[in-house]
């Protein structure tokens, strides 16, 4: 198997053992940025404005072209399937190709004997060897390195802590030595070191790992130990090691602010947005920069500006702060911290114009205020002439990225806080990536944390609309059986979101779902996405969800079109695997059998829980006479969803025309699923 190695350095060798690495460095880049995206793909027209962002449009085609012919080139003979070329795609065939960064990913959300294993491939950061690309990838590789950083550290610090507990205390101690000669500064490894130390009866070891680290934050950060590292030292050296104290903080590796001095005064994480209940999340668009050196071009950045304040504003969860109020950094280059603290918010969103003769380039970045990552960026150029012509399309492609990726960081952000005291709207965050994973155990879990944010909060109307759409997945996939009941709670709780905030798109957009999945009123499920898409045009979720009603009512090629808008929108959404199941339906429904197969591989291989693609993957091969594969697959959705017969599926389709039905179950039959 072909092998991508990433962390430390860009590496890649062929299945036969021999080196493959590209020698250009951009070559490199491009192949790093599709085996980390989420599917592991992405559009030539992405690569090459994320690679090449200093270019015009047909310079940086050229030489993305230049890059793929280095690519082809080396992967060659029993390496040519590890890489999908065509027109417009490009993609790393993942069943063919290991990568380390993927592989860490997974083991830092495993069991102990995974985790442990996370030093023998992390060593170093995310591609250390490209460091001087620049422009919008260097934007990209800046968020993308601080995360999977933080992964790695944090799944090396859970092992660490639980080898201390069952006292294998050499292991401990070799992953703590291995996270501090990475990260000097780590405090978490420090306090592992020091327990190691002392539980082994080396007291004096363990206070100066103590001193150790009070050096290396000084010399690293101009801090000071956290209170959990003075209370670990205070009672190793009073001999109360076992001594009960506070829980430690979930690991998280210490992020590298500038130089106090550089500040003039000791650097303060940004308090930014109070931790108590959250309604709506604070979010602040700072006015773009004019870079282009023109003052009388100081328009277009205000005009984008505002285009971008007005489309976030339709998102009934952000707060969102216009350049108004944020003008006081206007033509600044602030620390996104002193944003966060001034402006009392989490995120900002920043922006660049420059017009070069007849060209405009339009830079957007997203920003976390509290460690100063930058978690997304999105480079547009555009001929000067056509752009009035296309800024809505623009903006309109920047503000529907811009939503889920401000899910995800917030997501992302309370994963690493204790779940004690978890307000409604960490319970509510806690629970959506959980619903997503097309797992029993993760499903039952996402269900108490909406559980405990409407106990925490009765009114919260996100939260409603999540728990609707639980009940809802939980009968799609044969989890809650009580049918009835089941559908009485997810009509109770979309109906309350609604009632709560009538104008929250993504409320009227889970009331439809459920109103056509389980009652199969259509008509009041298109009337709930008409409102949803009035409100919010810029809501990819609701033009996935739109779709999904377009397939119940026997229109696959408008459901094709709607999941197209929904990708423009939403191209790097972390659940796309799940509405991607509405274009395999689509294209089943319009009897494109072999695209729907096609289509369905990345979600059956990655997600094979998931009950939803399997049948019409079924029904497609068995349409296109391909019966031993549909029959193999009928074997495994069985493995998943035992007892699914073709009654079943007769109870739960939310199919409205017979005849879509009727083809659905002469294709089941065909694969030899039983009646009953």
């Amino acid at each position: 198997m072909l092998r991508i190695y990433l962390l430390g350095g860009c590496r890649v060798t062929l299945s036969d053992g021999s080196d493959g690495t590209p020698r250009a460095k951009k070559t490199r880049a491009v192949l790093a940025f599709l085996a980390l995206t989420p599917d592991a793909s992405a559009t030539r027209e992405r690569v090459a404005g994320l690679v090449w962002s200093d270019r015009l449009e047909e310079q940086a085609r050229g030489s993305l072209r230049q890059a793929i012919t280095e690519l082809r080139a080396l992967f060659r003979d029993g390496d040519a399937g590890a890489l999908h070329i065509d027109r417009d795609v490009m993609r790393v065939n993942l069943d063919q190709v290991w990568i380390d960064a993927r592989e860490v990913e997974r083991m830092a959300d495993g069991p102990l004997e995974e985790k442990r294993r996370i030093p023998e491939l992390y060593r170093g950061d995310l591609l250390a060897d490209l460091s001087a690309i620049g422009g919008a990838f260097q934007d990209w590789l800046y968020g993308e390195r601080a995360w999977r950083r933080e992964q790695a550290f944090g799944g090396m610090a859970a092992a660490m802590r639980e080898l201390i507990v069952l006292r294998d205390l050499p292991a401990a101690e070799a992953i703590a030595r291995h996270m501090l000669a990475l990260e000097p500064s780590h405090e978490e490894a420090h306090r592992g070191l020091m327990e190691a130390f002392a539980r082994s009866g080396d007291k004096a070891a363990a206070l100066r790992q103590f001193q150790v680290c009070v050096d290396a934050l000084k010399r690293t950060l101009d801090a000071k130990p956290g209170q959990p590292t003075i209370q670990l030292y205070e009672r190793i050296r009073a001999d109360r090691l076992d001594t009960p104290m506070p829980e430690l903080q979930t690991a998280m590796p210490t992020a590298a602010p500038p130089p106090a001095a550089a500040v003039g005064a000791a650097v303060k994480p940004a308090p930014a947005v109070a931790e108590g209940q959250i309604e709506t999340l604070p979010v602040a668009v700072l006015p773009f920069r004019n870079v282009g050196g023109d003052p009388e071009q100081e328009y277009l950045g205000e005009g984008f500006a505002e285009d971008i304040v007005n489309g976030l504003s339709r998102f009934k969860w952000l707060s969102v702060i216009p350049g108004a109020s944020s003008g006081v950094f206007r033509g600044q280059d602030v620390d996104p911290r002193d944003i966060g603290r001034r402006l009392n918010v989490r995120y900002a969103i920043e922006g660049t114009v420059r017009r070069q003769g007849g060209v405009v380039r339009i830079g957007v970045r997203l920003v976390d205020c509290e460690d100063a990552r930058a978690l997304w960026t999105d480079q547009r150029t555009v001929e000067f002439v056509r752009l009035f012509d296309v800024q809505d399309e623009i903006v309109r492609g920047i503000v529907g990225q811009l939503n889920p990726k401000i899910l995800q960081a917030e997501i992302d952000r309370v994963r690493r806080r204790p779940p004690d005291n978890a307000n409604a709207y960490d319970c509510m965050l806690r629970a959506v990536p959980l619903i997503y994973q097309a797992s029993p155990t993760a499903f039952r879990t996402a269900g108490e944390f909406l559980e405990r944010a409407l106990r925490l909060d009765p009114g919260y109307a996100h939260a409603h609309a999540w728990m609707a759409f639980w009940h809802l997945m939980g009968v799609g996939q044969g989890w809650l059986t009580d049918r009835e009941k089941s559908d009485a709670a997810a009509e109770r709780h979309a109906h309350a979101s609604i009632e709560l905030d009538p104008d929250d798109p993504m409320g009227l957009s889970f009331a439809a779902h459920v109103e056509a999945f389980l009652r199969h009123n259509y008509d009041l499920a298109e009337h709930f996405h008409e409102r949803s898409l009035t409100v919010n045009p810029n809501f990819g979720l609701g033009w996935a969800l739109s779709a999904a009603v377009a397939c119940y009512r026997g229109r696959p090629l408008d459901a094709l079109e709607r999941m197209e808008r929904y990708r423009t929108l939403s191209p790097f959404d972390n659940f796309r695997y799940f509405w991607e199941t509405v274009t395999v339906i689509s294209l089943t429904l319009a009897g494109r059998y072999q695209d729907a197969v096609v289509a369905a591989q990345p979600i059956l291989r990655e997600h094979p829980n998931f009950m939803a693609v399997y049948v019409p993957v079924i029904v497609s091969l068995a349409y296109l006479g391909r019966g031993d594969e549909a029959r193999n697959l009928s074997r495994q959705l069985l493995a998943v969803q035992p007892g699914f017969s073709i009654k079943m599926f007769e109870t739960i389709t939310p199919l409205e025309r017979p005849e879509d039905r009727e083809r659905y179950v002469i294709g089941l039959r065909m694969a030899g699923l039983s009646e009953h």
